[in-house]
């Protein structure tokens, strides 16, 4: 049954104009107390004791990097995304400050600046030409290379990690690629890249506890994977991190919960609703075979790409009788129900207010706003929304064929995790910036600032990556009208 379905409503559907940001922010203002039940999951943490154990990003402290926190205010971080659809590099500028009366004492962070630059396709559709990796990774050092003072890029450090795309892939086909890459890194004159670290596949559970760091998110849909990364209740989600100023990457009086969930992207479960992955994660390539869906648009006909993966996906022709439009509108979120799951062991309690949610690579579930800036809509109104959309979907114009599937599976993971209708979503367009990318960058800030003589200690730590301090760097507007 569809959410609402079986509620009379006097709303009026309203159908978001389906723009398509890198990465939307969606931070839920009161979301009920997630509860861990038993449930076949994978790459999964189950307390801080795991969260702490994961290994660091980079040895800094043998690379290199640590240098620049003793000759310099700005400490750079590039890191390359290689993700599902593209390849995106996050320039992670940290201005710091001493204090005059002592120098070699504490750092405090005063700034932050983030660059960003993409190149399409994801690593993944080198699969069978992994030298062509090099070419798009030599583009993105040049593009960060100029941005960065000829002096610094010596110390400043540059790592990939790559997130489903490749995850998806056979380990041999993984394997060449990251040697393509991580030789391009090491010959590459533009920045310092450590030997072995330079260059690896960032697990669901890292790319979760980076993701929590950034901006203790509950769920991040990316092209290929979602990850959820939620804090007990018992926590205090507004307080800043408390890391311990060690080269080991700890977090102490938190209570840490983080899953992945390969196959509940974006992208991915596109491919898993119209029966082409049947379940499984294998299958590359260009199929003849025509996919078709009543999930789709009626009079759609399109080559859908994902990774190494080229296919043709048809709509199937219907009637547009109201108990045809309501059987396909049922059918769909039962599909999308289906494929969500795994995801069951969230349930429903009392409300916890401040939980946040990354919704990465995907669509706005609104009504049509432009850009997408901050606006505020209810669980309820989002499958308000997926139901109009599944009626008629669209097959031109600024939405996407596949719009009702991308909206049916949105609202049913929030369902899955036990969101009222009533449960007001907050959604902040354009963050790409507050993806796992920075956490990952925190996380080496730390690393650096514990190996240099500038000691960091705990709290200033804790004050240095504030969460609230660093989201009103990075959209102070947004977080005004919050």
């Amino acid at each position: 049954m569809t959410p609402k379905a079986a509620r009379k409503s006097s709303r009026s559907y309203r159908v978001q104009r389906p723009h398509q940001p890198h990465s939307l922010l969606l931070l839920l203002l009161l979301m009920p107390r997630l509860r861990a039940q038993n449930a076949v999951i994978s790459d999964g943490l189950e307390s801080v004791q795991d969260l702490a154990a994961i290994e660091n990003p980079i040895d800094l402290y043998h690379s290199g990097c640590h240098r620049a926190v003793d000759k310099n205010d700005t400490l750079r971080f590039l890191v390359l995304d290689a993700g599902s659809t593209g390849t995106r590099a996050a320039l992670h500028e940290f201005f710091v400050e001493r204090t005059p009366k002592s120098p070699n004492g504490p750092l405090k962070l005063r700034h932050l600046r983030l660059r960003r630059y993409r190149r399409k396709p994801g690593l993944s559709a080198f699969q069978h030409f992994p030298d062509r990796s090099r070419d798009q990774v030599n583009a993105l050092l040049a593009a960060a290379a100029a941005d960065v003072p000829e002096p610094q890029r010596a110390v400043t450090c540059v790592a990939l990690r790559a997130t489903a795309g490749l995850r998806l892939l056979d380990s041999g086909s993984r394997r060449r690629i990251l040697r393509v890459v991580r030789d391009t890194l090491a010959t590459s004159a533009a920045f310092l890249a450590p030997d072995i670290d330079s260059a690896k596949l960032l697990s669901g559970p890292e790319e979760a506890k980076f993701a929590w760091l950034s901006t203790v998110p509950v769920l991040e849909l990316g092209g290929g994977s979602a990850q959820v990364a939620y804090e007990y209740p018992d926590g205090e989600l507004s307080a800043p991190l408390d890391r311990a100023s060690s080269s080991k990457a700890t977090l102490t009086g938190r209570r840490i919960r983080a899953r992945s969930y390969l196959g509940l992207g974006v992208r991915e479960s596109v491919l898993r609703f119209v029966g082409y992955r049947n379940g499984k994660s294998a299958g590359t390539g260009v199929s003849k075979k025509a996919y078709n869906s009543s999930c789709i648009a009626a009079n759609a006909s399109l080559n859908f790409s994902f990774g190494s993966v080229t296919l043709q996906l048809e709509g199937n022709q219907r009637d547009n009788s109201s108990g045809s439009t309501a059987a396909t509108v049922k059918k769909c979120f039962a599909q999308a129900k289906d494929l969500v799951q795994q995801v069951k062991y969230l349930k429903k309690s009392s409300p916890v207010p401040g939980t946040r949610v990354t919704y990465s690579d995907s669509v706005c579930p609104s009504e049509p706003r432009g850009d997408c800036k901050a606006y505020s809509i209810s669980a309820g109104d989002i499958a308000d929304n997926a139901a109009a959309v599944c009626r008629n979907p669209p097959d031109q114009g600024p939405y996407t064929p596949y719009y009702c599937i991308n909206l049916s599976v949105l609202s049913a993971m929030l369902e899955q995790m036990g969101l009222p209708d009533s449960g007001t979503v907050t959604a902040l367009g354009g963050s790409d910036n507050l993806g796992w990318t920075l956490g990952f960058s925190l996380d080496a800030l730390l690393q650096s600032a514990a190996a240099s003589a500038a000691t960091l200690t705990a709290k200033a730590t804790a004050a240095a990556v504030s969460m609230a301090t660093v989201l009103s760097m990075l959209v102070p507007a947004r977080i005004a009208q919050l």
